[in-house]
């Protein structure tokens, strides 16, 4: 009989070796989940891992599969749906997504809105991760400074003694602030000095600077560049600065353009080691307009 090549003992031994190789390959094909990719965003982040501050999972599930990862500036129902229509289910914001610091949701359980955003969160399978305190506790540089930096083009600037200090190329404060207009598509930042003041030495204080440690900032640099303060402290001493007599100016972004480009770096960083699934950053929509140029980008459809 003209042998075929095959044999029951061979067929035996080929099975058992399929069986003893499934669970690996089951193991393969698990799904990459929400908790898999915190647990290596814990070991990278270059500092320790802490429970205390605002970082928590807003909403979802630590256990959900991930389709894809979204990093934006603030979870605003834009970003949502931007993340939503490409497929990424995993989003990590570096602001809130219920509109306070610790996203607390105790007083508004009962809100119209907050129960609509919810729902269209559950609705689509969204985890929604708020990642600040760790991400500016990054090291060797703060993830938020290190993006703004990248974004500007000021990585030969930086003061190797402090990553908020930036040693520019001679530029008048007109210029710097046209610089960060067409650079960030800034369209509504506020300026105070004079125009055509010389500047060298910058601090940027990215996002909210309050009195301290603006003012002390202000004494150190010619122009301090901000994403926002209150009238009444901060811009009011800068303001009284200038009008006596001293060459200071004061650079006021807004404070999701004053950041927003330290999440594309945290997606750089996310996908050094998250291979399995898209890593994208979204940018959000400016919402602010002047009458001049009354640009209306909002998405009004849910």
């Amino acid at each position: 009989m003209q042998k075929t090549g095959w044999n029951r003992r061979g067929a035996m031994a080929g099975a058992g070796a399929a069986l003893a190789l499934s669970p690996y390959r089951a193991a393969a094909r698990a799904p990459l989940t929400v908790g898999d990719v915190l647990g290596r965003m814990k070991t990278r982040i270059g500092t320790e891992w802490f429970e205390r501050g605002v970082d928590h999972i807003v909403a979802g599930s630590s256990d959900a599969p991930v389709t894809g990862v979204a990093t934006v500036m603030m979870a605003t129902f834009d970003a949502l749906k931007a993340a939503t229509a490409n497929g990424l289910n995993f989003v990590i914001t570096h602001e809130p997504t219920f509109w306070s610091h610790p996203d607390h949701v105790e007083q508004i359980q009962d809100d119209p809105l907050y129960r609509t955003k919810l729902a269209y969160i559950r609705e689509h399978n969204l985890t929604v991760y708020h990642l600040h305190d760790h991400w500016h506790a990054r090291k060797p540089i703060d993830g938020i400074n290190l993006g703004m930096m990248q974004k500007m083009g000021w990585q030969p600037y930086m003061d190797s003694q402090n990553n908020r200090i930036f040693n520019l190329p001679p530029t008048t404060l007109k210029a710097l602030a046209g610089q960060f207009a067409s650079t960030l598509g800034d369209r509504t930042m506020r300026v105070i000095g004079k125009p055509d003041l010389a500047v060298n030495r910058v601090i940027a204080s990215w996002g909210n600077c309050s009195s301290f440690p603006g003012i002390p900032y202000l004494d150190e640099a010619d122009v301090l560049v901000i994403g926002e303060a209150q009238d009444w402290d901060l811009i009011a001493y800068a303001r009284d600065l200038v009008s006596a007599g001293r060459p200071k100016g004061l650079i006021v972004l807004g404070h999701v353009l004053s950041e927003q480009w330290g999440m594309q770096a945290c997606a750089d960083w996310l996908a050094g080691f998250v291979t399995e699934v898209p890593v994208r950053f979204v940018p959000i929509i400016q919402p602010y307009w002047r009458p001049a140029d009354p640009v209306f980008e909002i998405n009004t459809k849910v």
